[in-house]
């Protein structure tokens, strides 16, 4: 019998509904699975067969000790996603290498630390009206705001706190955002779900913590098609295929524009489609038992 733990953080340590229902499909092929804070110095992880970063929705609020754990943990049992993947995924100037691999993406300019440009002049640079302030560390919209010609000089010294811890993404503002974005969802780099996502009235971002409400739809082929090419990409990049991946986008022109992929700690949506997380724990346990 294998024995896996899902890691998580303080705030989800008895694990959160989509880890339950796939902690629940794992256990008919007879897995253990035990919840573990990620920063509980007592957890012992070499108990585990392997680790599968779930509800780690805090990581990007101290990414240091959290990359230092994701070493350790994957010098002492099998980590998934793996240690690359995850150290990749978190700094979102990853959109820069799928990008370089075909993928559609959101027009960005990346701004390093070291960029001592104006937020106005990376607008004049870009010839955007409108954009989307971002951390390339980030996760829930934490930190992301929205700004435009006239309110970028107000903007300024928001963008220079930020810009004095961490690179930027600033992103155009597409305002077909307002109608929603799709999240489609994978195992093991094979599509099973989508979720549309539509923001709250006035907003920009669909998270519910942001009144953003979720339902299960199905896409149209080519934004499937579109959503499965990316993880392709990903693979290609990391010569490896990631065992969960979320791909989130939105149609511009009938075309599906990527706005992330999230390889560490996406919300699965198995609510609203329970057989999803059968696929996944398909996935977990052959992985488990190749040699």
């Amino acid at each position: 019998m294998s024995h896996v733990a899902f890691a998580t953080s303080a705030e989800s340590a008895d694990l959160t509904d989509d880890d339950r229902q796939l902690a629940a499909a794992l256990r008919e092929h007879d897995v253990t699975v035990d919840p573990a804070v990620w920063t509980d110095d007592g957890v012992d992880w070499a108990a585990f067969d392997a680790v599968l970063v779930r509800s780690c929705w805090d990581y990007h609020t101290r990414i240091g000790e959290f990359e230092d754990w994701v070493t350790r943990v994957s010098a002492e049992t099998t980590l998934w996603n793996s240690p690359s993947a995850i150290c990749w995924n978190s700094h979102q100037f990853y959109l820069r290498d799928l990008a370089g691999r075909g993928v559609e993406t959101v027009s960005t300019d990346y701004v390093s630390g070291t960029d001592t440009r104006s937020l106005e002049t990376v607008l004049d640079d870009n010839d955007w009206r409108e954009a989307v302030v971002k951390p390339a560390v980030s996760a829930g919209a934490d930190h992301v705001w929205r700004t435009d010609r006239a309110r970028a000089d107000s903007h300024q010294e928001r963008y220079e706190r930020l810009r004095a811890h961490e690179d930027i993404l600033v992103q155009r503002f597409v305002p077909e955002v307002h109608d929603g974005q799709w999240s489609l969802l994978f195992a093991d780099g094979e599509y099973t779900h989508a979720l549309s996502k539509r923001p709250a009235a006035g907003d920009f971002r669909p998270q519910a913590h942001l009144g953003g409400t979720t339902a299960l739809e199905t896409p149209p082929p080519a934004t499937r098609e579109a959503g499965t090419a990316v993880v392709d990409a990903a693979t290609a990049e990391l010569g490896e295929t990631p065992l969960y991946a979320r791909v989130d986008g939105i149609e511009v022109d009938d075309t599906f524009t990527v706005f992330t992929l999230d390889l560490i700690a996406p919300s699965l949506g198995f609510e609203h489609q329970p057989a999803a997380a059968g696929a996944l724990a398909d996935a977990v346990v052959e992985r488990l038992n190749r040699p």
